[in-house]
């Protein structure tokens, strides 16, 4: 997942197989291809398909933001907030 996930922050949309994590990171037609067989019919037709032109630079570079340390900050220091809330709400009712 890192080195998609890489290589889209770099500019580099990715072709990937359509499972696991790949299925989080990739957005057909936005940042790369997905194919849907592990079998060399089915990537040879997403590697015939795949036109590098056709892909939005910026979009995809964009696109590898929510996967930034500081996305990962700003999220887990939402879940912390919510939870210290949460509990200071419940001990009030207690």
């Amino acid at each position: 997942g890192i080195a998609a996930v890489e290589a889209l922050a770099a500019g580099c949309p990715v072709i990937a197989y359509a499972e696991g994590g790949s299925r989080d990171i990739v957005v057909p037609g936005q940042n790369g291809l997905l194919f849907n067989a592990q079998t060399v019919d089915s990537l040879t037709d997403a590697l015939r398909r795949f036109n590098p032109e056709q892909f939005d630079r910026s979009t995809v570079i964009a696109s590898a933001d929510r996967f930034s340390s500081l996305e990962f900050r700003h999220k887990i220091q939402q879940l912390i907030n919510k939870a210290l809330s949460s509990h200071s709400q419940g001990a009030k009712h207690a």
